[in-house]
């Protein structure tokens, strides 16, 4: 599940090239690989995507009204094992025929019977292996929730379910569908390489539910979003971190919902993530308050207007504002972003941004700060990935995924050649 980011306008990734040649005062698009293809049957292009939702929740409820209003997609069907709950999420959806939505309690069948080309997934955190497995297995492509799912050993089982079907599965992160986030990314493709970037998240909350009880509610709930757009901002991999935990007295929360963390990344540069759901006043936005130190210049956003960016050059750093000033045309952003470049990508034939492979490295991250508050001490994070491919390949029931698992030289080599 996510939380709500209080956004500002976000945009799509752009898969524009970066070129030696461009100056350094470019905020074009930032560098993006060429997307991979692959051989799943591509989604026509002159109707919309029939999708299901799965789980008729919050997050469920938010998706369907997007699916709803999107116009490169349709809602075919709504899932959930509560009695009615598909029913009130479609009558809130504004579907311009709720009775034309299908209803059922498991989201796979229901998407065969009503013929939906993929599934949205926001289910809780531990369904989301055993509706993906089996959406992959049917051969329906999948647009899941953050996180991948509940523990690592089980994302590691998801990459090989992936490779085996070879059907699409795509993760949802949506901090990266925002223009800012693009524009930081961008800024740091021209003036970086960076040596630290850092990221403080402050609200005062007092979430009900499952989080009041869970095992480090504020790394998984919103770590994950800092974590994986300091990824895809800087360009970087995690390589080690450590972390600590705090719960003062006035916490609601069972377990510590204040943490500091600091990420080694692939790029020699360090990441501080800085974070609390216990601490009043001047709070930031849902994406929290960002500084980037790169090596031929800076920036700061503070999660919902324009970045600043700048440079040891006056008019390179006016020239910068400028550009980022005139780029106000407005723009999907978040889920509704996620889902548009979902629904591209299988029509295009193409690994969409966010796949499981690409993923995966951001949810390691969460667990091995996690480990490390839990430790005391560093974690190295392929140590981490490595102890979860024997938990993997132990709990696997899919003999052919576990043999698959068993075939990887290293967790890291595997999810490189896959992206």
């Amino acid at each position: 599940m996510s939380s709500d980011p209080r956004s500002a306008a976000g945009a799509l990734h752009d898969t524009s090239t970066f070129h030696a040649t461009d100056t350094l005062t470019d905020t074009s698009a930032a560098p993006t690989p060429a997307p991979g293809r692959t051989s799943f049957p591509a989604l026509p292009a002159d109707r919309p995507a029939r999708v299901v939702v799965v789980g008729a929740g919050g997050m469920g409820s938010w998706w369907a009204r997007e699916i709803a209003e999107s116009s490169v997609a349709e809602l075919a069907g709504v899932a959930d094992l509560v009695e009615g709950a598909p029913q009130r999420v479609i009558e809130r959806s504004g579907a311009p025929d709720p009775s034309a939505v299908g209803v059922g309690t498991d989201g796979v069948d229901l998407a065969l019977e009503v013929g939906a080309d993929l599934i949205v997934n926001p289910t809780v955190p531990v369904a989301h292996h055993p509706v993906t497995v089996k959406a992959l297995h049917a051969g329906i492509p999948v647009l899941g929730e953050k996180p991948v799912t509940e523990t690592l050993p089980e994302a590691l089982s998801l990459v090989a379910h992936t490779e085996l079907t070879g059907v699409p599965f795509m993760v949802s992160q949506s901090r990266r569908f925002f223009r800012q986030v693009r524009q930081l990314r961008s800024f740091v493709a021209a003036h970086g390489p960076t040596v630290m970037t850092s990221a403080f998240f402050s609200l005062f909350v007092e979430h009900d539910g499952y989080r009041r009880t869970q095992l480090h509610p504020l790394l998984r709930d919103m770590g994950i979003h800092a974590f994986d757009a300091a990824r895809y901002i800087t360009g970087a991999d995690p390589v080690a971190v450590t972390a600590r935990g705090a719960r003062p007295d006035w916490s609601v929360y069972s377990h510590d919902a204040s943490v500091s963390a600091t990420f080694e990344m692939s790029d020699d540069s360090l990441f501080a993530y800085h974070g609390t759901w216990n601490a009043r006043g001047l709070p930031t936005w849902w994406n929290g308050e960002w500084r980037i130190a790169a090596q031929h210049g800076s920036a700061t956003w503070d999660g919902t207007g324009a970045p600043v960016l700048g440079t040891e050059d006056e008019e390179a750093t006016a020239r910068l504002q400028e550009e980022v000033a005139a780029e106000d045309a407005p723009e999907p952003d978040q889920i509704a972003a996620s889902l548009v470049e979902f629904v591209g990508a299988l029509r295009e034939g193409r690994t969409p941004m966010c796949e499981v492979h690409e993923n995966l490295l951001s949810f390691a991250m969460v667990e091995a700060a996690v480990a490390s508050v839990d430790r005391g001490e560093r974690v190295e994070i392929d140590e981490l990935l490595e102890q979860a491919r024997l938990e993997a390949i132990a709990a696997e029931a899919d003999p052919a995924a576990r043999e698959l698992m068993q075939s990887w030289t290293s967790v890291r080599e595997a999810l490189a050649a896959g992206r």
